[in-house]
């Protein structure tokens, strides 16, 4: 039977990210919760940086009048499913994905909506042409995907 998820949510503190999960979690868990809080919010913060990383080199090449890859849209799109998994094994789920993820990335909930889009039909890298650009395929994401 799989482990039921807790509920995690991520507070930026300074440089760094807190966790935050219901109270009863506290009470009722056997596990070092703290210890686990730590671990998490450490996997939130790295996953935030990459993201960071990749859309910074998305605006370095709309700034130079360059098409973004949707190759480029999809390895972002895959670390925020990496972001998922790796709390799942720790039994957390983040609570409001799209928010916290608009929220500390600073951008729309609607784009983000796509860049997972594209990632959930496209399960490999490779089966995206390098040739595809994000604006080939952003208005009508899960068509391109299919």
């Amino acid at each position: 039977m799989k482990e039921r998820l807790v509920f995690i949510s991520f507070e930026k503190s300074g440089n760094k990210y807190e966790a935050f999960f219901p109270m009863e979690e506290l009470m009722s868990n056997e596990k070092d919760i703290e210890r686990l809080a730590k671990r998490a919010a450490k996997i939130y913060e790295n996953a935030i940086h990459r993201m960071l990383l990749i859309i910074s080199k998305m605006t370095n090449q709309r700034v130079e009048r360059k098409p973004v890859s949707a190759r480029m849209i999809w390895q972002l799109g895959d670390s925020i499913f990496k972001l998922t998994r790796d709390l799942e094994k720790l039994s957390f789920q983040l609570d409001g994905l799209y928010e916290h993820l608009a929220r500390d990335l600073t951008v729309k909930r609607k784009w983000l909506e796509k860049v997972i889009i594209l990632r959930r039909y496209i399960p490999e890298i490779s089966l995206i042409p390098a040739y595809l650009n994000w604006g080939q395929c952003e208005k009508g994401t899960r068509k391109v995907a299919e």
